[in-house]
């Protein structure tokens, strides 16, 4: 790094304590004014769009304001990188150590972390708060027993997601924006510092624009290339010209769009066809674009995202019901569609939303996509959808229409609402303490409730009713995480860009987490339901309806992870399990998944949140695994658990029809699922017009979601023999996506073991 850096920094520290007083709003506006645009990366030659921040959206920057930074919000520090900075240039280390010991107390998280009451310190950091050698970032508890853990916190302090109002931005542009905050500030006089704030973060977006502009018009002088003259020259107008006009034609957009996204480290970003149909729909019939340059300008922007971004989010909608022009919309939706085909990138996470009147070539479009191997689109069903958005969420159809899956699947609502950090709730750890009567089955510590001594459940309805009362406690106990980290980062933080393109925030003068946003609200992250639900079927029928086992016999099993029961195990594997359309098991799990869901919905609603919903999504089932012990459907001590709402891998053994009828029972009142599945290339390929109508089927009988691997049999298995073969093999995880030659190899082992179509 350069040494202005450190300038940099210290003019934001100096700011921040100048004006610890201040409206944190207008505080933030100043930070972000000394940030912004220095720490923006320079224009490239062969650039075509101006904005980028670096990998991981900004994680190089030691000292830094952001929605989500390795798990912070707000202000952050890096204390590895400030001290990597002060020995590239030893003659600035006293300040940077001045700096290190003030954000030491002031980033956000550490405002989150201290004061908090003991309940929720115990729930937010799990097992105690163990802090690394600085005393400032927590770290992992050395030495703990594999398959211990606990059934619900969180270590974050992130806003778990915001989808920004681009239409509205499109339309307004920044100089529409600048009126309707002078409008409603001349309503509102009382929130005169809030409104305040947001002019400057214009401000800010006009200053990053014309820095952007001088950039451009350089390298435009310099190119000795026509082209790359040209495209400068461009990009030179579209940027003194943002400033004073709303987007005319789609690469306008699409510049705002860009600058904006990097500028409030937007983790997703909507349904784009609605915000950038028009504007396509103009420039051609307008002749400015063809349907080629159209491609090509969707794939820069692509190009874009995904050099800022993360695997686990860069989220983009496209098609369902509630859009304004669906004609307009749609031929965008094929042009980004067509775009994601060519690049066969993990990023953006393209979504189609499916509903029964869409037009048939959105859907024809993603299975050509599919069958050529590209993970996107994934699918959901909003006929299914929008109904249980409105039921879980208690929000009319028009709100319930802007439903959007996060980069992992959790469900908000598009500008109209947002989270504190994900929660986890560790369903299958919930049954492992409750036949351990509240302690954890791999070192017996204390970590819920004691809902009775197992062998005193007669019945199973005994045993399914206490695993719910040990859930319950745990929601309840849950809540006060989001209730804490909303209410610390409320008075530090104002989100001041951010808020701009939130409904309402603009109309009521407050930022998203003081009031601004509609609907505020938290989403839980459920693991191991699918595991869940196997290993109580399997205690149904063997202890209770077959009587071959005591409830003690099975927890002594699972206590010596099946050591010296081996014949057991097997036995236990035998039994019914979830994706073979099987009554036992799928009665199970729906009745789980229904309780758990109204459960949280209560409990949130109870504390003032507008929803709290649970969602059965993520990679969790791979990295949770081992810290539960031993499960009654044969699972191991720490082996990973079925990811979101797919079977367990290889547990599916009665064909395709049978796992999506099994997928299909899900409860709809959720905050999101996963379904994953592989077909194999010869299947899609040799009997397309099945596949869709089984899709079809699906997704008519109440399927909620699909992620598609596709990929020819013996794919996974040479790629790991030679990987540089397959550089570009890309595999759907669960809430994310990845290059299969780059992930370890218990994930590696985990998809191998799906069954393929």
């Amino acid at each position: 790094m350069e040494e202005r850096i450190i300038d940099i920094f210290l003019r934001m520290t100096q700011v921040h304590q100048a004006h610890k007083d201040a409206h944190p709003a207008l505080r933030e506006a100043m930070v972000l004014r000394e940030l912004y645009p220095e720490i923006l990366l320079p224009l490239r030659e062969s650039d075509v769009f101006a904005g980028r921040i670096g990998p991981a959206k900004g994680a190089w920057i030691p000292l830094d304001f952001a929605v989500q930074k390795v798990n912070q919000i707000g202000y952050s520090m890096s204390i590895e990188l400030m001290r990597k900075l002060a020995g590239e240039y030893p003659h600035r280390a006293q300040d940077i150590e001045n700096m290190i010991a003030y954000w030491k107390k002031e980033s956000t998280f550490v405002k989150i972390r201290e004061g908090m009451p003991e309940e929720v310190r115990k729930y937010l950091f799990p097992r105690g708060t163990i802090l690394d050698e600085e005393g400032y970032r927590r770290t992992g508890k050395p030495g703990q027993k594999k398959g211990s853990g606990f059934i619900s916190g969180s270590y974050d302090t992130r806003i778990a997601g915001i989808m920004p109002d681009y239409r509205q931005l499109m339309k307004l542009g920044i100089p529409g924006l600048r009126e309707k905050i002078t409008r409603a500030a001349a309503e509102k006089p009382e929130h005169t510092s809030f409104y305040q704030a947001l002019h400057m973060a214009l401000d800010v977006m006009i200053s990053c624009c014309e820095y952007y502009a001088d950039q451009a018009e350089e390298l435009a002088e310099s190119a000795a290339d026509s082209k790359v003259r040209a495209n400068m020259q461009e990009i030179a107008r579209i940027l003194r010209k943002l400033p004073l006009h709303a987007p005319q034609t789609l690469r306008e957009g699409m510049q705002l769009m860009a600058l904006y996204m990097v500028l409030s480290r937007s983790m997703n970003h909507g349904r784009m066809d609605t915000y950038f149909g028009g504007l396509l729909s103009h420039d051609m019939e307008e002749g400015l674009l063809d349907e080629e340059a159209a491609v090509q300008l969707t794939m820069a922007l692509w190009d874009v995202i995904e050099e800022s971004g993360s695997k686990f989010d860069t989220r983009v909608l496209l098609g369902g019901t509630g859009r304004e022009n669906e004609e307009q919309a749609d031929r965008f939706a094929l042009i980004a569609m067509e775009a994601t085909r060519r690049r066969h990138s993990v990023m953006p996470v393209l979504t189609l939303r499916l509903h029964e009147k869409q037009t048939p070539a959105l859907l024809d479009k993603a299975l050509q996509m599919i069958s050529e191997g590209c993970i996107y689109p994934t699918l959901y069903n909003d006929d299914a959808y929008v109904p249980g958005c409105m039921e879980i969420m208690h929000i009319p159809y028009e709100d319930a229409v802007k439903y959007a899956p996060l980069g992992c699947g959790e469900i908000l609502l598009e500008c109209a609402s947002t989270g504190s950090p994900n929660s986890t709730m560790r369903v299958l750890k919930a049954l492992e303490v409750t036949l351990h009567n509240g302690r954890d089955g791999a070192d017996g510590e204390m970590i819920g409730i004691e809902t009775g001594d197992p062998d005193q459940f007669e019945t199973y309805e005994q045993l399914e009713q206490a695993l719910f009362d040990q859930l319950r406690a745990a929601f309840e106990r849950d809540v006060q995480i989001h209730l804490w980290n909303a209410h610390i980062s409320n008075q530090e933080i104002g989100l001041v860009i951010q808020s701009l393109l939130m409904e309402d925030c603009i109309e009521r003068g407050k930022g998203i987490l003081d009031g601004g946003i509609r609907y505020f609200g938290a989403n839980v992250e459920g693991f191991g339901v699918t595991n869940t639900a196997n290993s109580l079927a399997v205690i149904k029928k063997l202890v209770y309806d077959e009587k071959a086992y005591t409830l003690r016999q099975i927890i002594d099993m699972l206590d010596a992870d099946f050591e010296g029961y081996e014949p057991d195990r097997a036995r236990f594997m035998k039994v019914e399990k979830y994706g073979n359309n099987q009554p036992l098991v799928d009665d199970i799990k729906l009745r789980l998944e229904r309780y758990i869901n109204q459960t949280a919905d209560e409990i949130g609603r109870a504390n003032g949140l507008h929803y709290y919903t649970v969602a059965n999504v993520n990679p969790g089932g791979i990295t949770i695994g081992p810290k539960v012990a031993a499960s009654a459907d044969g699972r191991g001590c720490g082996e990973p658990m079925a990811l979101g709402n797919s079977p367990t891998p290889g547990s599916d053994v009665s064909g395709m029809t049978a796992m999506l009828l099994s997928a299909a029972k899900a409860d709809a009142r959720n905050g999101g699922v996963v379904t994953n599945m592989n077909i194999s290339r010869e299947t899609m390929n040799e009997n397309r017009d099945q596949v869709r109508s089984i899709f079809e089927t699906y997704f008519a009988l109440g399927g909620l979601q699909l992620n598609v691997n596709c990929f020819s049999r013996g794919d996974l298995e040479k790629a790991l023999e030679h990987p540089e073969l397959y550089p570009n093999l890309i595999v759907r995880v669960s809430g994310y996506s990845a290059k299969f030659t780059e992930l370890d190899a218990i994930t590696q082992k985990h998809i191998m073991e799906r069954t393929l179509f």
